[in-house]
């Protein structure tokens, strides 16, 4: 038994000393899966701010757009597994996005998660003078002939509105050329839709009295509508949060996997951080590293098969 104790705290020790060891042999391009100037650029922009600050790496951000991250995921998929390269986009993309494209060009198993970072505040926003106080509410409006709208801004939030309409026996007016959360709660406010998936904007116009939360889209309590109704409540077992996630090309050896996933996930965890600090007032500190991160995509992925088969059916 000492013998084995012994061994195993040797590999232990082994693989830690080549971690520790680990730095990159240049500056490190950081592919950035958003446009320049919104909220995950901003933070994707900032965790590059505090690796430097806290490791001395250099990281040179770019935004590399287009396909809904696929883009960047193909940018990333192709370069060197040698700790040079990684990006920042959504879990979604390695998900939804693999299956509902005809060809986009990657695979889930291309990449690996170094880490999670944040997620959203997803939920189907309503103007509070509309009087709907749920997702219910809203049901059997619909189903007493009123025409409902609901905006979504991804394909993936669209399919999503459509499911909650069949499983309920109405039918949405989809409006789904929308880009970005900040666009759909626009229409919201301009009654041009009449719900919409919103990923956090909507804070400040609930935490006002203007808009409500009908439902969740989370698989936690949103925290400016703990009490929002859970989508379970009205029959749909998926979930419409966003994850932001860092990736690199696969194969990457194990020192420079485990340098990189500490680094990012401790600047996103860490008090006093711009990242940590920004992302905890706009999102929420979600952290997932190494085989957590992965079964997590691999998660979203068994969802968004099951998601699209149920809208085919």
């Amino acid at each position: 038994m000492k013998t084995l104790l012994s061994a195993a705290a040797a590999a232990i020790l082994s693989v830690s000393a080549a971690y520790a060891d680990w730095a990159p042999s240049g500056p490190i391009k950081l592919q950035i899966g958003f446009k320049a100037g919104g909220g995950a650029d901003t933070m994707a922009r900032l965790i590059a701010e505090d690796i430097q600050a806290e490791y001395g790496w250099t990281l040179l951000p770019e935004n590399v757009t287009g396909a809904g991250g696929g883009v960047m995921a193909r940018a990333v998929k192709d370069s060197a597994s040698d700790g040079l390269t990684i990006g920042v986009g959504i879990t979604d993309t390695f998900a939804y996005g693999v299956l509902a494209a005809r060809d986009p060009g990657y695979a889930t198993s291309d990449f690996e998660y170094l880490s999670t970072l944040a997620g959203t505040q997803m939920g189907i926003v309503a103007k509070s003078d509309r009087g709907w106080k749920t997702m219910s509410d809203v049901i059997a409006a619909a189903k007493a002939g009123e025409e409902i709208s609901f905006g979504a801004m991804t394909p993936r939030l669209a399919d999503g509105a459509y499911f909650i309409g069949k499983v309920n026996g109405v039918e949405f007016n989809i409006v789904s050329s929308y880009k970005g959360g900040k666009a759909v709660l626009n229409a919201v406010n301009a009654s041009d839709v009449d719900i919409g998936w919103v990923a956090g904007p909507q804070k400040s116009g609930v935490a006002a009295g203007d808009l409500l939360n009908l439902a969740n889209g989370e698989d936690k309590p949103l925290r400016v509508s703990p009490d929002a109704q859970p989508l379970a409540d009205i029959g749909v077992d998926f979930f419409f949060g966003a994850t932001f996630v860092a990736i690199a090309p696969a194969g990457l050896p194990d020192d420079a996997r485990l340098a990189l996933s500490d680094a990012i996930s401790t600047v996103v965890q860490k008090d006093g951080t711009k990242s940590h600090a920004f992302i905890s007032k706009a999102l929420t500190i979600k952290v997932m590293t190494g085989d957590e991160a992965r079964s997590y995509v691999e998660g979203e992925l068994a969802d968004a098969e099951a998601l699209l088969n149920a809208t085919a059916e």
